[in-house]
C-alpha cells in the first residue's frame, strides 16, 4: 500500500497520467461535466482548480467559458507539465495556496482528494479563498464503492509504489463545507461512466492512467470487466467503465465577513 504524499506520487505517475487524457481526452467528460455544472462560474471569473494535476478540469472550464481567469495549484512539477500556458500555475500545497483571500469566484476540485489524510485544514483554506457567494465544488472516490475497491485492490497490486486511497464516506463532503461556515450544500453519488471505443482502449487507458506495470492489456481489460463491469452499450457501440463518483457543492454566504471559521 502506498504511504507516499501526493506531491510524491504524481513526480512518479504524472507523465504517465497526462498521457491517458491526451491520448483519450473523452474519456472522463462525464465525470468533468458532472464537476462543471456545479460551478456556476459568472462571466469574467475567477475559477481556481486544486489539485490541478495537467490541468483536465482547467481544460473543461476554459472550453466552456473562456472569459475566465484560471489559476492550477499543483504540488507536482512534473504533474504540472502539461497545464495550459495560459493558465497560471502555483506549484503550492493544497492547504497554503498563495492567493489573497476572497479572491475566487468558484474553486474545483476532482479527483484528487483522496490522497489527502487530513481534510479539514484543505476546507479551511479554500473557504478563505472564496469571494462572497463564491463556489466549492468537488467530487472523489465513494469508500466501499467498487471504485474504491479496484483502486486499493487491483491498482494497488500493479502500480510499483501502490495505492492508498482514503476515500470518502457518504456526508463527509457536506461535514468538511458546513464546518467552515457554507451554505446550500448538496451531495449525492453520481453513478457515472468511463466511455471508450472498444475494450483495448479501456485498459490502455488505465495502465497509463494509473501506471500500471507488470500485467497485459488483456489482464486488465478482464479486470475491468470482473471487477468494474466494463461492457459494450449496444445502443451506441460505445464500452462504458462504471466510475462513479460522489460530487458535493456549497455556498459562502453573501454576508460572510471572516476569512475563516477554524478547524
Amino acid at each position: 500500500m502506498n504511504r507516499l504524499d501526493y506531491q510524491q506520487i504524481f513526480d512518479v505517475r504524472g507523465e504517465s497520467y497526462n498521457r491517458a487524457c491526451i491520448e483519450h481526452p473523452q474519456a472522463r467528460e462525464e465525470e468533468r461535466q458532472q464537476l462543471i455544472r456545479r460551478l456556476h462560474l459568472p462571466a469574467d471569473g475567477v475559477f481556481c482548480d486544486a489539485p490541478a494535476g495537467g490541468g483536465y478540469l482547467s481544460d473543461g472550464v476554459n472550453q466552456q467559458r473562456g472569459d475566465i481567469t484560471v489559476y492550477c495549484i499543483e504540488p507536482s512539477t512534473q504533474f504540472s507539465e502539461q497545464i495550459n500556458p495560459g493558465f497560471n500555475v502555483l506549484h503550492n500545497q493544497l492547504d497554503s495556496i498563495q492567493l489573497p483571500g476572497r479572491s475566487l469566484d468558484a474553486l474545483g476540485s476532482l479527483a484528487g482528494l483522496h490522497h489527502i489524510v487530513d481534510r479539514r485544514p484543505v476546507f479551511k483554506t479554500w473557504q478563505q479563498l472564496l469571494k462572497p457567494d463564491g463556489v466549492l465544488a468537488v467530487a472523489d472516490v465513494e469508500l466501499g464503492s467498487d471504485v474504491g475497491k479496484f483502486l486499493n485492490g487491483f491498482v494497488d497490486r500493479y502500480t510499483p509504489d501502490g495505492h492508498d486511497g482514503y476515500f470518502f464516506r457518504d456526508g463527509e463532503f457536506s461535514e468538511l463545507m458546513l464546518h467552515q461556515g457554507l451554505i446550500d450544500v448538496e451531495e449525492c453519488f453520481e453513478p457515472l461512466h468511463w466511455q471508450f471505443n472498444n475494450q483495448r482502449e479501456a485498459a490502455s487507458f488505465c495502465r497509463d492512467l494509473f501506471f500500471l506495470q507488470g500485467i497485459s492489456l488483456q489482464d486488465i481489460a478482464l479486470a475491468l470487466e470482473q471487477e468494474l463491469g466494463l461492457c459494450r452499450a449496444l445502443e451506441s457501440d460505445e464500452w462504458l467503465l462504471p466510475w462513479g463518483l460522489r460530487y458535493a457543492r456549497g455556498c459562502k454566504p453573501a454576508d460572510d465577513d471572516t476569512i475563516g471559521v477554524g478547524q
